[in-house]
């Protein structure tokens, strides 16, 4: 197990697989620098999914979850929204579902859905998540990124996705991204869709160049507390 030191990050994401898929780079590089990672996945369900066993595909799923968050070293919260219906609860139970976490972990860093995305199950963790993590006085959390979701947050029609913050990513955790991406093997889709590994793949060149690096992931930044310059007395 890495020792664990200095940050502690929570991955909320709408279903099983979103983790990977917007920051699994990112948190390989957490994992990598010793930081304490919960991952928070709100669904598990396949109920937009017809045709398919939902029981035995569901099972898998939960499966496929577990061994992500052990290649991770990570601490694994699933809840029980169903998946493509979270419009049909309460938005404020989805908020209070983050919102316990966050009070129980008291994470530094939390990374989610964008609001640019297609999917209005991202859509809404998305709002939540920044409900969740609003800042007051005491709170742990001190940035707040928001990710991109292949096959999702491209399709996004109200705005575009616009990230402004950008991590490297070593060879290293782009090797165990892969590896947690061939877990959910079961997600993906055959090449030219975007959710194949030869997509999700060039994602990661396509913005490490623009950050002047081999591979990268961009988030867009809700919320980031940091002083550049701090006050005196």
């Amino acid at each position: 197990m890495t020792q664990q030191t200095g940050e502690r990050v929570l991955a909320v994401g709408a279903h099983i697989d979103d983790e990977v898929l917007g920051a699994g780079g990112a948190l390989a590089e957490h994992r990598a620098a010793g930081h304490a990672v919960t991952l928070l996945l709100l669904s598990s369900s396949v109920t937009s999914r017809p045709g398919s066993d939902g029981a035995d595909v569901q099972a898998h799923r939960i499966e496929c979850a577990r061994k992500v968050a052990a290649l991770y070293e990570a601490d694994l919260i699933l809840k029980d929204f169903s998946d493509n219906a979270f419009d049909t609860v309460p938005q404020l139970r989805v908020t209070q579902s983050i919102e316990d976490v966050v009070h129980a972990w008291n994470p530094t860093i939390v990374y989610s859905h964008s609001t640019a995305d297609l999917s209005r199950d991202h859509r809404i963790v998305a709002e939540a998540t920044a409900a969740a993590t609003r800042p007051h006085p005491g709170s742990s959390v001190r940035t707040v990124l928001a990710w991109e979701v292949r096959s999702a947050t491209e399709w996004g029609i109200e705005r575009a996705f616009r990230p402004a913050w950008f991590q490297p990513l070593s060879a290293d955790a782009v090797a165990l991204r892969r590896q947690a991406l061939e877990i959910y093997g079961s997600e993906l889709r055959p090449w030219p869709h975007s959710r194949s590994l030869e997509a999700l793949d060039a994602q990661l060149l396509t913005r490490g160049a623009q950050i002047g690096v081999e591979a990268a992931e961009a988030f867009e930044v809700v919320r980031h507390q940091h002083a550049l310059i701090r006050p005196q007395g």
